[in-house]
């Protein structure tokens, strides 16, 4: 059988959500066929030792607590995060701790974050939005303690869990719901990627979600950025993505670390 292929629908246009209307009306799917996106092969061809260096990791520096993200959804319960790249943004101490995932994403010319998330026995990240409908989200499961529907996530109307070793895609930027009912911890890879089709917006994409997100940063620290006219609010995202298509290339060059 022919695999199936990304198709950009007809009269989609890129976005990218920030408050205070954080909505999504275009046609992309909730998931994707396994089969679409060859281009991360390499992950599931090496999820074992990928989920191995973790544990590794995990025995001989604690258990990995705390989240990476300076706008992270809603949670019930405890949910942990590791960054490597966040839209271009290389977290570069983290990615000298985890040598081997950091080598097989840094094949994959167009992943934009990667990122290790682990869910905590009883967590729900409750319903939220995406941050652009420019990237493809991946989940490559590594421990999963429980079957679905003990353990999974809900896309737009749809719900699937994961499986080890297995590829789970799916479009963030439709309001999407994870939960664990299980009475063990959750691991797993999630990686954002530019699909082919929009190979040649790549920056373009990364350097406005970043600007949308520091604003999003502000907008939930200081009461001023929430009563801004949507003209000026526009500009200042204008200005941030601006600012990151700039720094982007030299803080990967420089390695500058933002944690």
């Amino acid at each position: 059988m022919t695999d199936q292929k990304f198709t950009w629908p007809k009269g989609e246009e890129l976005v990218y959500l920030r408050p205070p209307k954080e909505e999504y009306h275009g046609n992309l799917p909730n998931f994707y066929p396994s089969e679409m996106f060859h281009e991360l092969d390499i992950l599931k061809e090496n999820w074992e030792a990928l989920r191995d260096e973790i544990i590794a990791y995990e025995k001989e520096k604690g258990e990995i607590e705390g989240i990476d993200s300076y706008s992270p959804a809603d949670t019930r319960g405890t949910w942990s995060t590791v960054n490597l790249v966040s839209y271009g943004v290389f977290f570069h101490k983290n990615r000298k701790k985890f040598p081997l995932l950091t080598k097989l994403t840094d094949q994959i010319p167009s992943c934009t974050t990667v990122t290790i998330s682990i869910l905590h026995p009883f967590t729900e990240i409750k319903p939220h939005y995406g941050d652009t409908n420019g990237v493809i989200r991946a989940h490559l499961g590594l421990i999963v303690p429980d079957a679905y529907p003990t353990v999974g996530m809900r896309v737009g109307d749809e719900e699937q869990g994961w499986k080890e070793g297995e590829l789970l895609f799916f479009t963030i930027v439709n309001r999407h719901h994870v939960w664990s009912k299980s009475a063990k911890k959750r691991y797993l890879l999630l990686i954002d990627f530019v699909p082919e089709l929009l190979k040649d917006k790549q920056a373009e994409i990364c350097s406005k979600t970043l600007g949308s997100q520091t604003y999003i940063f502000l907008y939930k620290r200081i009461s001023l950025f929430r009563h801004l006219p949507e003209s000026i609010a526009n500009f200042m995202c204008f200005s941030f993505s601006v600012l990151w298509r700039v720094l982007l290339p030299i803080q990967r060059k420089v390695k500058w670390s933002l944690i």
